[in-house]
């Protein structure tokens, strides 16, 4: 079966959130990467995770710890911010 490019969402990376991507190891930007990918190939059928607080009007992506924040801008998933779970909500 083949998927029409509504069930696609598109993927924009701002600069930070490339910058963030280029800090890691090439096996996490590989992880990372791949997930991205997943969620775009799947958006329609997923409940996005939302943020709160100053980061209000984002989601985030969980790929092991390591977490991508995006927002959702018509159908394109905007990439913000890619880092380890213990430091990305203070990005």
């Amino acid at each position: 079966m083949r998927r029409s490019s509504k069930d696609l969402a598109r993927v924009e990376w701002t600069e930070d959130a490339l910058e963030d991507l280029e800090k890691l190891d090439r096996f996490i930007q590989r992880r990372v990467l791949k997930k991205v990918s997943w969620v775009s190939r799947h958006f329609e059928n997923l409940v996005p995770e939302p943020l709160a607080g100053e980061l209000s009007g984002t989601y985030k992506i969980r790929v092991g710890d390591w977490r991508v924040i995006y927002s959702i801008e018509k159908y394109a998933l905007v990439i913000h911010a890619v880092g380890h779970r213990k430091d990305i909500y203070t990005h």
